[in-house]
């Protein structure tokens, strides 16, 4: 008994195919992950982490959802951002992925995951070949031992905070140098804390006095840090060097950022205490970092957003308890004076960076 031949009616639909090719995309992105971004080390895998290994789970979707590349490119696109959304979350859920490598990530994701729909739909209209756009799958496992190539010229930054304060500098030294016991009433509101999920300021402890102290610092979710002290102005200048130990910063909170690596080193940081002519005092906080990454603007462009965030929120219970202080003392109050941004006013009560 003979057989009629396939009619491309017969052919399943694509809506057909993805319920197929979805979770085949997500449980080879999850194959991907394992092997690239769980081995931590000294490097970031930025070629194959950031670029094509999205590219490599939405080829895969679009391969298996339209071997012969027929469906329009922006529905590729949507299959595409669907499954990195999904993978997104999955690795959220199950891979217990944190708040700011998702931030960080993203865009990326996103972008690399347009340009894979792209380029599979191309090789597969044009060329008519699966076995051609397959290789763009295993592009990400080709490209990782080719990482240390990647240029990752050094840059030096630093973010300078800048907020007055309505009390003598004696008495803000006193609220600086140490900060013990910060409660949750104490701190506002940041993207950074409140959004992405990074740790908050618990307690800052000062164990000696002079240069050579140690400042120990504690954060919310077991982070757990030191300063040491470089440079001692009683009521004028505080200066410091960091030092992180292997379990200063838990996997749970940050598995694959490094703050003390060949691609990220927080250098020190500082305090500046400036009298002013009404009694009061102008605190500055600096903190100066290195990175040396492919993608050095868009990292640093991050740092600022975390670190202004993490500054503001430190100085402003510094002022806090410094003003209440000076208050219970007899010190005259008034209203701080916040040093504006000229281009975007800050949220009231909020240091702004310099």
């Amino acid at each position: 008994m003979s057989s009629e031949p396939a009619q491309p009616g017969d052919r399943p639909s694509i809506t057909e195919r993805l319920m197929f090719a979805v979770p085949a995309a997500l449980f080879y992105g999850t194959i991907l992950y394992f092997l690239i971004w769980m081995p931590s080390g000294e490097s970031l895998p930025f070629l194959s982490g950031l670029v094509l290994f999205p590219m490599a789970i939405t080829g895969t979707a679009t391969i298996l959802a339209d071997p012969r590349g027929e469906g329009s490119l922006w529905r590729h696109i949507k299959i595409g951002w669907i499954c990195i959304t999904l993978f997104i979350v999955l690795s959220m859920v199950l891979m217990r992925e944190a708040g700011i490598c998702v931030v960080m990530a993203a865009p990326f994701f996103y972008v690399g995951s347009a340009l894979g729909s792209l380029i599979s739909r191309l090789l597969l209209r044009k060329l008519r070949s699966r076995s051609i756009a397959s290789c763009l799958v295993i592009l990400p496992l080709v490209g990782l031992p080719a990482e240390p190539l990647v240029p990752a010229p050094e840059h030096e930054g630093q973010v300078q905070t800048v907020i007055d304060i309505d009390a003598p500098p004696e008495i803000v030294w006193k609220n600086t140098v140490e900060i013990p016991d910060v409660s949750s009433r104490e701190l506002q509101w940041t993207f950074s804390h409140n959004v992405v999920g990074v740790p908050k300021p618990v307690d800052a402890r000062l164990e000696g006095q002079g240069i050579g102290a140690i400042r120990h610092l504690r954060w919310t979710r077991g982070v757990t840090f030191e300063e040491i002290v470089t440079d001692w102005q009683p009521d004028r200048y505080l200066s410091w060097n960091f030092r992180f130990g292997p379990h200063s910063i838990p996997e749970a909170v940050e598995g694959h950022i490094k703050v003390d690596s060949s691609y990220l080193k927080l250098a020190g940081g500082d305090y500046r205490l400036d009298p002013l002519p009404n009694g009061g005092t102008r605190l500055t906080l600096t903190t100066r970092y290195v990175i040396a990454t492919p993608i050095n603007s868009y990292c640093d462009w991050w740092g600022r957003i975390f670190l202004n965030d993490f500054h503001g929120t430190v100085l402003n219970v510094i002022r806090h308890r410094a003003e209440a202080q000076a208050k219970g003392s007899g010190a005259a109050a008034s209203a701080p004076n916040l040093i504006h941004d000229p281009v975007a006013d800050s949220p009231a009560g909020r240091p702004v960076a310099m």
